[in-house]
C-alpha cells in the first residue's frame, strides 16, 4: 500500500477515535459522575488499549453505581466498520439522554 493512502486511512481513523471521545465527553462532561454525587446524570467511561488497537466504551444511562452493569458497551477494535458503528449508536444515545 502506498505510504499516502495510509496516512489517509490512519488520519480518518484518528479522527472517527477523537468523535469517539467527543462524544463521550458531550454525554459525561468533565466532572464526577458517580450516582451519590450527581443523582441520575449519565456517566460514560472510554478505555483506549493501545496493544491491539482497540476501544472499550460504557455508558450508565441513570450514573455510575459499583456493581451496576452498563446499560451499553462497544469494545471494539479500532477499524472503519467498528468503529462507525459505536459513533451512531453514542450519538443517538447523546440524543435520547438529552445532554
Amino acid at each position: 500500500m502506498k505510504k499516502r493512502l495510509k496516512r489517509k486511512i490512519e488520519k480518518r481513523r484518528r479522527a472517527e477515535v477523537h468523535r469517539v471521545l467527543d462524544l463521550v465527553l458531550d454525554i459525561n462532561g468533565l466532572g464526577e459522575r458517580r450516582e451519590k454525587l450527581t443523582g441520575n446524570l449519565p456517566t460514560s467511561f472510554f478505555t483506549f488499549y493501545g496493544h491491539v488497537a482497540g476501544l472499550y466504551v460504557r455508558v450508565f444511562e441513570n450514573g455510575w453505581r459499583e456493581n451496576v452493569p452498563a446499560d451499553y458497551t462497544s469494545d471494539t477494535y479500532i477499524d472503519q466498520k467498528h468503529l462507525l458503528q459505536t459513533i451512531n449508536d453514542l450519538e443517538v444515545m447523546k440524543r435520547v439522554l438529552s445532554v
